[in-house]
């Protein structure tokens, strides 16, 4: 489906693959439990605002009637990937890539969600989102692991496409290069004025795809809030700490 109407609030993206065709670092591969819980994010984030829903998987994501169905939901199907032993990181900046390449109505912001999680706070994360226009990017860094938080950011589509656009070629899940290293490793080349971390915290309920089993956020909710207790004493453009 398409949507005329446009504006300048940021976008929803959600990524998918309904039929994984890896088996590496996924243990949840049944498809139709997967198509419901996309099904559910979408009907969740929509709410909120245009949600482009983008899936590179070999289900025929065009042809069913309950994902065409959902308001404010735009359905764009990306190939399947020539190389999905190099792991999921690879195949979802491959995937955004394709997309930023190819979109004709292409909004100037957007949070990148991994699609089947419902993330709490989320009015308040869309919200911060919405106010921060002096900001090219939100992402939660952790500086103890050297990883960058993929799973929800925050970007603006000049910034993204001028600074990351192709970093997915250096990823390979095989060799250790996951895409939440070789981006944390990207943005501390650049200017951290642009970008900082989410006030809230980020923490999710779903099925993890490497598990298989539900997320567990208490522990990690816990000290997160006592990060942002801090981060709001010093100046959070150079608190990059969190777990």
């Amino acid at each position: 489906m398409s949507l005329e109407s446009k504006d300048l609030t940021p976008a929803i993206v959600l990524t998918g693959t309904i039929v994984p065709n890896t088996d590496l670092y996924t243990k949840y591969i049944n498809p139709q439990q997967r198509r419901q819980e996309y099904l559910d994010a979408l009907s969740f984030y929509s709410q909120f605002g245009r949600v482009y829903f983008l899936e590179n998987s070999s289900y025929p994501l065009e042809a069913d009637s309950d994902f065409q169905s959902i308001p404010n939901v735009v359905l764009r199907k990306s190939p399947v990937s020539d190389f999905p032993q190099r792991g999921k990181g690879f195949q979802e900046f491959e995937m955004l890539d394709f997309w930023l390449a190819r979109e004709n109505d292409m909004p100037q912001s957007w949070l990148k969600v991994t699609g089947r999680y419902i993330y709490f706070y989320f009015q308040e994360i869309y919200n911060e989102c919405l106010n921060s226009p002096d900001k090219k990017m939100i992402i939660n860094q952790y500086l103890f692991s050297k990883w960058s938080d993929t799973g929800l950011f925050f970007v603006q589509t000049d910034y993204y496409k001028k600074n990351i656009v192709g970093i997915y070629s250096q990823c390979n899940d095989r060799e250790g290069s996951f895409v939440e290293a070789v981006l944390f490793k990207k943005l501390r080349s650049l200017n951290e004025k642009e970008f900082k971390r989410f006030s809230n915290p980020l923490t999710c309920a779903g099925i993890a795809g490497h598990t298989g089993k539900k997320i567990q956020n208490q522990w990690r909710d816990v000290i997160n809030l006592r990060v942002r207790e801090v981060n709001y004493i010093f100046d959070k453009r150079y608190i990059w700490l969190s777990f």
